[in-house]
């Protein structure tokens, strides 16, 4: 946006914007920030601040689609616990506001003792990445490599890292990619673990679903144990249980084996170690796997023949199979049913979404995973090559008696102790590190207990980019300029991370050669600093330092000022990589007249037009016959039916059946979606509007009833790990047993540190263990608690 010669606006440190940013300001295009379907919206602003938000009918990608989450995100900018300047705790525990250099000269020198003393692995990095903000990510994992360490734990791997891993076993193709349903050409869908009329899961889902329905040639199949807005829509609801889930899809692939349903000629044709799984599916009672589910043997067989039989058949999946038991095996059920009937990457079943990031395959991906030090988890490589762990490991990695245990955790753009499992083995851990480093924009409870708080503008206050797929075969980008100031003294994560990296002397100051190269503001030196910079990678090595890493940084401080803000470079590199990695996609975006430019003229073009759409630009377009084999990295292009630790898993999954505790009778969903709640980035209560449910525990009007509860009643909620007090909401769409409590509370707001502040609602996560939870990815078994419950006496409450 340009600002005319008589406009308010205010000056920013250069690391955030080299040019001022307007104080008053009409039709900035940007994205809600909270979930990932990452919606565009347009922002006026007045002396600074947002004071109103609508859709974006012209971003590209979500055409003018928001829910009524969006137009709060003011919110999560304007509110009375933004981190200010840079806090040190006190020994009394209280916190002292120090200046920028004292701050990173001290954790810089901690962390460097840590390190020399114990080892790289004892400093971990806990976050990176908000659902919109991903601008850090590359200086993060810089950040990580130039000390030596792998510890990193992201929210990310609470959830989904189960699918690169099984796609890895199957596929081997690219942690890049995402798998997702087709659903504008789908003729049978089958949705499990989600309500994407309420989750906003998938392309504009409201609409999407309201046309699927509407569609004579799709049948829609939704398995929950709630009776949703996604299941009214639906032809057949599959009323599972809770956990249910892998024994319908056990059940599915068993029917399709044993009568010989699946795509005979696909599997032999292009899968591997089918002989192997089929013997262990022949032996499957689809009976029992039908009581296990909760359903009829009938629901079970004629779901899995019309999913073989339509030719065209697709399954949608979210956290409500990837938060349960057996949740790596689920992953791999969904990915077996497609298979053997021919569904994956045919049109109607399974594509594979891509990214900004190209698909390309690491030479690196078959050596040994980093290990968690107690459990053997192995880091998963997601959204790109740097492997991650679940945050839910990080406790028992701290308390470890172990001589590479995690002594210093640097946490950002997170609140682990909302946000994660146990809550209270959080604290726990804290107590025992000796150093913890808080990058965040808010006052979090885990910001409370940190030796250092260090300012960060939020998503609206700085250049962002979220990185999730946005599209298809469309590969689009959106780049979001500032449209507000943050504080004043609040830096960017990637100027935090390039002072901490320096003053570490884990990265090389950046040398005089180098710093010449990269003076003129031009393509050609661009080109010409990177290939300079490449050239000293072998120089730099032997004297212990990450090249990749070095690179990066240096190009942060060398030709950071070519751009509008530092943290650009990295955009600017992976429109390089585009250019050379992603050429046949990029030209049927460009057109033909780019077919004989160079890639680093191509890649540049890329930037422009970037950089000249911040409503979001489409930069690369995927082949509309591109196929299985070209997300297969396996030589021979078959699929690896058969994993050995999931025909492992499986075994298991039919030897041991759902977890049963008579002490603990109910199942209860823990962190469900509601129109208002949006996970733990908002502080202020009052972006509700006083509107949508609170922070109640549902519970069905029988198990009501058996209890002596009505609505409003107080009921505890206890695990073997701890116990909350919620009030109660009677939900007749949910079965007997089962109960569910909403996400995003239990933050404490208050406008100053020393006041008693306003708890909203409960933290789940004070009664989840982190020892319930997948044994190969560590994901924590949220959707799946065994819980008691007691009325609370309302005279008791009351004295």
């Amino acid at each position: 946006m340009s600002i005319s010669e008589n406009q308010a606006v205010r000056e920013v440190h250069p690391s955030i914007s080299k040019t001022p940013i307007a104080l008053d300001a009409k039709e900035l295009a940007t994205v809600c920030v909270l979930c990932s379907h990452n919606c565009g919206i347009r922002v006026d602003v007045e002396g600074g601040r947002m004071v109103s938000i609508r859709a974006d009918e012209a971003n590209p990608i979500t055409h003018g689609y928001i829910c009524n989450k969006a137009v709060t995100c003011d919110k999560y900018a304007h509110h009375e616990q933004r981190t200010q300047k840079p806090l040190r705790r006190r020994e009394d525990g209280s916190f002292e506001e120090i200046d920028w250099g004292s701050a990173i000269n001290e954790i810089s020198a901690k962390l460097k003792a840590i390190r020399e003393r114990h080892s790289p692995r004892s400093i971990a990095l806990v976050g990176i990445g908000g659902q919109a903000n991903h601008m850090d990510a590359p200086y993060g994992t810089s950040f990580l490599r130039a000390v030596g360490s792998r510890r990193w734990f992201n929210a990310y791997a609470q959830e989904k890292t189960q699918h690169h891993l099984v796609e890895s076993w199957m596929f081997d193709n690219s942690p890049t990619l995402f798998m997702h349903a087709d659903l504008a050409n789908t003729r049978f869908l089958l949705v499990m673990g989600t309500n994407p009329r309420i989750s906003n899961r998938g392309s504009n889902p409201t609409e999407t679903f309201k046309h699927l329905g509407k569609k004579a040639d799709c049948k829609i199949v939704v398995a929950d144990p709630r009776e949703t807005e996604t299941t009214r829509g639906a032809d057949v609801h599959l009323r599972v249980k809770p956990g249910g889930d892998v024994y319908l899809l056990i059940g599915m692939a068993a029917t399709m084996i044993q009568n010989e349903l699946y795509d005979a000629e696909f599997v032999a044709a292009r899968t591997q170690g089918f002989n192997e799984v089929r013997d262990v599916l022949s032996r499957v009672n689809v009976g029992e796997m039908a009581e296990l589910a909760g359903l009829k043997e009938s629901e079970i067989k004629q779901t899995a023949e019309e999913f073989a039989d339509s030719g065209a058949s697709s399954i949608f999946y979210d956290l409500g199979v990837e938060m349960t038991p057996f949740s790596t095996l689920l992953s791999y059920l969904i990915r077996l049913n497609l298979t053997i009937t021919g569904n994956m990457c045919r049109e109607g079943g399974e594509t594979f979404l891509e990214t900004f990031a190209p698909p390309t395959l690491s030479p690196g991906r078959f050596q040994e995973p980093e290990r968690a030090l107690a459990s053997g988890i192995q880091g998963i490589r997601a959204l790109g090559e740097f492997a991650m762990f679940s945050p839910t490991l990080v406790p028992e990695e701290i308390m470890l008696d172990h001589p590479e245990r995690i002594r210093a955790v640097v946490v950002e753009g997170s609140n682990p102790l909302l946000s994660f499992s146990d809550t209270q083995a959080w604290r726990d851990a804290i107590e025992r590190l000796e150093l913890l480093v808080v990058i965040e924009p808010a006052m979090t409870e885990t910001a409370q207990l940190a030796d250092y708080v260090l300012p960060t503008p939020v998503g609206y206050e700085k250049w962002e980019i979220a990185m999730f797929p946005k599209g298809h075969p469309q590969i689009m980008v959106q780049v979001r300029p500032p449209v507000i100031p943050g504080p004043a003294e609040a830096l960017p994560e990637a100027e935090i991370y390039a002072r901490i990296c320096e003053g570490m002397g884990v990265v090389l100051p950046l040398p005089d050669d180098l710093a010449e190269i990269g003076r003129p503001e031009t393509a050609e030196a661009r080109s010409g600093f990177i290939m300079a910079a490449m050239g000293k990678v072998q120089e730099v090595a032997a004297q212990g330092i990450n090249g990749q890493s070095q690179i990066l940084f240096w190009a942060y401080r060398g030709i950071g000022h070519h751009f509008a803000s530092p943290v650009l470079v990295a955009v600017w590199a992976l429109c390089q990589a585009n250019a050379m990695e992603r050429h046949s996609d990029v030209m049927r975006t460009l057109g033909a007249e780019w077919m004989q430019k160079s890639p680093m003229e191509v890649g540049e073009e890329l930037f422009r037009r970037i950089m000249a759409h911040p409503e979001g630009v489409e930069v690369a377009r995927t082949a509309h016959n591109k196929g299985l084999d070209d997300y297969i990295g396996f030589d021979d292009k078959r699929v690896r039916v058969a994993p050995e630790p999931m025909i492992a898993e499986l075994e298991r999954a039919l030897e041991s059946g759902p977890v049963e505790d008579p002490e603990y009778p109910f199942l209860m969903s823990n962190g469900l979606r509601t129109r208002w709640t949006a996970n733990t980035i908002q502080r202020d209560p009052s972006w509700r509007k006083g509107n949508g449910a609170q922070c109640e525990l549902n519970l069905s009007p029988q198990d009501a009833e058996t209890l002596g509860v009505a609505k409003g009643d107080r009921v505890c909620v206890e695990t073997r790990r701890g116990r909350i007090e919620l009030p109660a909401a009677i939900d007749k769409k949910i079965r007997t047993g089962h109960v569910w409590m909403p996400n995003g509370f239990g933050a404490k707001y208050a406008k100053t540190l020393d006041e008693p502040g306003e708890i909203q609602g409960q933290n789940g996560n004070e009664i989840t263990d982190s020892a319930d939870r997948d044994p190969i990815t560590g994901c924590p078994h949220h959707r799946f608690m065994r819980v008691k419950l007691t009325k609370i006496d309302s005279a008791a409450t009351a004295a």
